[in-house]
C-alpha cells in the first residue's frame, strides 16, 4: 500500500485542516486511519434496515465526502431514501458531489454548507441523524448545541447514531489503545513518521472525550437510551433515539 495519510506532513502542531487536498484523498486517508472503518459504515449502513423507510430522511451531521450516504444507496438502491449531506468544508461536500455522480441513478441528496451546531438546519423530521468522528472536532460545549439541533430537527420517532474517537479513563487502558492504534494504522499502509505528523497536527483539534460524557451529552440533548453499539478501545459507535420507547 502506499503511504497515502502523508498528508499531515503539510500541517504544523496543532494546524490540520480539511483542505480540498485532504478532501481528495479523505476516503483512503480515514480508512488507513480510523480501525475499523469500513466495519462502522457497513453497521450504520444496517441500521437503516430498520431506522429509515422507504422515502425516508438520513441527515448525515459532518459527511465530508458522503462515504455514509454512498454505503447506505448502495443497500437500498431501490428505496428511495432521501439525504441532507453537512459539512462546513465546501472542498468535502465537492468532493461528495464527485463520489455521489460515481453511483449514477437519480439520487435525492442535498449538500449545506453549514455548521451544524449553529440553527438553522436545512432538513426536518430526519428518520436517522448520523454524527460520525464529527463531534471529536468540537468544544464541548458546542457538541450539546450540535446534539439538541439534531434532536429538535429528528422525528420523534428518529434514531441518532454517533461514533466518535473516545479518551480512556485510566492511563492503561489509554496506553495499550494508542499503541493498538498505532499498530494498526502501520499495518494498513501508513509510516511511522506519518502517524507522528498526523497526531502532531491533531494537537487541540480533535479532543476525544470519555464515552460517559459523550452519552450523558447525548441525553441531556433530548435523546433516550444511548447505547453502545462497536467499541474497539478508543472508537465508539453509540446509538439512541428521540423518544424514550
Amino acid at each position: 500500500m502506499t503511504d497515502k495519510p502523508d498528508i499531515a506532513h503539510q500541517f504544523g502542531a496543532g494546524g490540520w485542516e480539511f483542505t480540498s487536498h485532504v478532501a481528495e484523498v479523505f476516503d483512503d486517508h480515514v480508512r488507513a486511519s480510523v480501525p475499523f472503518y469500513d466495519a462502522i459504515q457497513d453497521l450504520v449502513a444496517e441500521t437503516t434496515d430498520w431506522l429509515v423507510p422507504a422515502g425516508g430522511l438520513v441527515a448525515d451531521l459532518g459527511a465530508s465526502t458522503g462515504a455514509t450516504a454512498r454505503r447506505i444507496i448502495e443497500r437500498h438502491p431501490n428505496r428511495g431514501i432521501r439525504f441532507v449531506l453537512y459539512d462546513e468544508q465546501k472542498s468535502m461536500l465537492d468532493q461528495a458531489a464527485i463520489e455521489l455522480g460515481k453511483l449514477g441513478g437519480d439520487h435525492d441528496v442535498v449538500l449545506a454548507e453549514t455548521r451544524i451546531q449553529e440553527a438553522p438546519l436545512h432538513h426536518s423530521e430526519a428518520d436517522l441523524t448520523l454524527c460520525l468522528f464529527t463531534l471529536q472536532f468540537l468544544p464541548l460545549r458546542e457538541r450539546l448545541d450540535a446534539l439538541r439541533l439534531a434532536r429538535a430537527y429528528a422525528a420523534d420517532t428518529g434514531a441518532l447514531i454517533v461514533a466518535e474517537k473516545i479518551r480512556a479513563i485510566d492511563s492503561r487502558w489509554a496506553e495499550i489503545g494508542m499503541d493498538v492504534a498505532h499498530d494498526y494504522k502501520a499495518t494498513h499502509g501508513i509510516a511511522d513518521s506519518a502517524i507522528r505528523a498526523k497526531a502532531r497536527a491533531l494537537r487541540g483539534v480533535l479532543r476525544p472525550a470519555p464515552q460517559a460524557a459523550t452519552m450523558q451529552l447525548m441525553t441531556t440533548a433530548g435523546w433516550h437510551a444511548p447505547e453502545v453499539l462497536f467499541r474497539w478501545h478508543s472508537w465508539a459507535v453509540i446509538g439512541a433515539f428521540a423518544s424514550p420507547q
